[in-house]
């Protein structure tokens, strides 16, 4: 059977900001009223015979993800005669490829897409149908996690969710211990990062952490700064922090000073490593935090583990400890089916499957993200060769960022001009300040504001001229 492999390059990339309601805060889909039409784990569920019919799937990631999401294809095959060509990538090089794709449209029939899924809206076929009909079922998702992949405005499902997940640090206690550092807590601050961060580096000579999402953490301090402040409004229509800079300003002097004492990696260091998780200097003992995704934790944990070192999660640090946390459950990504196939029953069939099956998410076991559905959730935790000291990590720190209050007070889903201005904020204003090319932290964020603010505009102009 034909496969096309496009990359074997090893990633674990996120998007930058979104998202939704708490994971603590489940409630019954009206689906779980009617039966389910789909149950993929009824073991009296007959297979759907596609012998001679051949779909094409594509997703980013780590390496780990990729050879765990090749078995779960392989058994798909198995079980229906359906022939899967996939391809997969970095998540640099996935959007590069994507673009590239939907110009000639010749997306594939089912793709993963991140939460920027407002950019290639035209592109994505709403689920909505499928899952009234019940070829997705949904009997065992609620509506929280449901709203997840939702677009707000419209109603319209964009995909199902591959898991949930929560930005996070990872750190390495033993590095905190041999530096008389105290671990990181529930609510420590920028303060305590950055005395952290000191006193590491000054004892290890090496950069306290190597890997920091940037935009996130402009975008998460916006929301820590003030209640009610947030990067983007809700519904993604417009800037939701009034145009108050000084958050930005805050945490980008915060940054600068840090790099500039070598306690975070310079910005040679971070594009060498890029979007590989497994690649950060944690893994082998040189730097004592990194900041990843939830989902990105097993496959870290595994790398680290090679070289005898066990890590631990903890939140993203606050600027306020008794102020806003920042942080949001949100969908880690999701299966999408391309507008263009002529395969969507199949394609809708295969996410029924691929979101659902509990034996299929046994291989899967959340590396994308906490499962969405919660009996494949309880049957992984009921398996004790599944569940184990790395996953529990995982579901204890998604169940304590969905207890936050301020856990929902985040957009739902990135705008179009997004891409462009979180590209700008890294690589013309944070690398911009370091090179010397502003005098302060509090420049630089008017500057990159006032572009940002250029951006938005035309992106809103092109809008309105379609």
């Amino acid at each position: 059977m034909k496969k096309k492999l496009f990359a074997l390059l090893m990633a674990g990339a996120m998007m930058s900001t979104l998202v939704v309601p708490a994971f603590a805060e489940e409630t019954e889909t009206e689906a779980a009223a009617a039966e389910a039409t789909n149950n993929v784990n009824d073991p009296n569920y007959e297979w759907p015979d596609y012998s001679g019919e051949t779909l094409s799937i594509m997703w980013w990631g780590s390496d780990t993800r990729h050879q765990l999401t090749i078995q779960v294809l392989e058994m798909y095959e198995e079980l229906t005669g359906l022939d899967i060509e996939y391809e997969y990538a970095d998540g640099t090089s996935y959007w590069t490829v994507f673009q590239a794709k939907m110009a000639g449209g010749e997306l594939p029939d089912v793709f993963q897409m991140g939460n920027n899924w407002a950019t290639y809206y035209d592109t994505i076929e709403p689920l909505n149908s499928y899952i009234e009909d019940g070829t997705i079922d949904t009997s065992a998702i609620s509506d929280t996690m449901l709203a997840t992949t939702t677009n707000p405005a419209d109603g319209v499902v964009t995909g199902m969710s591959n898991g949930t997940n929560a930005r996070c640090f990872a750190y390495n206690p033993a590095i905190f211990d041999d530096c008389g550092v105290e671990y990181p807590t529930d609510n420590w601050t920028w303060d305590d990062f950055a005395a952290a961060c000191r006193a590491i580096t000054e004892q290890t000579g090496n950069p306290a952490i190597t890997t920091m999402e940037y935009n996130s953490l402009v975008y998460s301090a916006v929301t820590q700064w003030q209640e009610g402040y947030n990067f983007y409004a809700m519904d993604g229509s417009d800037f939701a922090f009034e145009g108050n800079t000084e958050p930005i300003a805050y945490f980008m002097n915060l940054y600068n000073d840090l790099m500039n004492e070598g306690c975070i990696g310079d910005w040679g260091i971070q594009n060498e490593i890029g979007t590989n998780i497994e690649a950060d200097w944690i893994a082998y003992g040189d730097a004592a935090m990194v900041m990843l995704s939830s989902n990105q934790f097993q496959a870290l944990s595994n790398a680290a583990a090679e070289n005898g070192i066990e890590l631990e999660l903890c939140t993203i640090p606050r600027i306020y400890a008794d102020g806003q946390s920042g942080m949001v459950v949100r969908s880690s990504q999701e299966m999408s089916i391309y507008s263009g196939s002529d395969k969507k029953e199949i394609a809708a069939n295969f996410i029924n499957f691929f979101v659902n099956s509990i034996e299929a998410n046994k291989i899967l076991n959340c590396e994308r993200g906490v499962s969405i559905n919660s009996d494949v959730l309880a049957a992984l935790q009921e398996d004790s060769d599944l569940t184990d000291a790395t996953t529990s990590k995982v579901y204890s720190l998604i169940d304590l960022v969905g207890s936050f209050e301020d856990a929902a007070n985040s957009s739902p889903a990135e705008p179009t001009a997004n891409e462009e201005i979180s590209d700008v904020l890294k690589k013309e204003y944070a690398q911009g300040l370091s090179n010397g090319n502003y005098a302060s932290g509090e420049e630089a964020a008017e500057a990159f504001w006032a572009e940002a603010q250029e951006i938005w505009a035309k992106f809103e102009s092109e809008a309105a001229a379609e």
